[in-house]
């Protein structure tokens, strides 16, 4: 049963690891499209003489929350990668020679 759960954990690793790879690769082109369609929107209602600063404002706070989501999927990534390679070692261990904890 514990080479059932050590495998369990690989595969929730793996995940981990490729869901910390695809949040490197958002957003996509359609997402991007609708966000220049709704900036256009709500610059036509901010008066002229303030666009320039709204605009440099809402990139500032664009840039910090994909940055912040990229840590988040560097560290996920990491994580995912490191468990599954703990778990990998702990399997080819296990199945290599026989082990004191397959008695129990």
């Amino acid at each position: 049963m514990r080479m059932v759960y050590s495998y369990l954990r690989l595969m929730l690793a793996s995940w981990m690891f490729l869901g910390g790879i695809a949040i490197q690769f958002i957003p996509s082109a359609a997402a991007v499209e609708r966000e220049a369609r709704q900036r256009e929107r709500q610059l036509q209602t901010i008066p002229f003489e303030q666009r320039e600063e709204w605009v440099l404002e809402e990139d500032r706070k664009g840039a910090q929350s994909e940055s912040y989501l990229r840590l988040f999927g560097v560290l996920l990534g990491g994580a995912g990668f490191a468990v599954a390679l703990f778990e990998t070692a702990y399997v080819c261990a296990r199945s290599s020679r026989h082990c004191p904890l397959d008695s129990r």
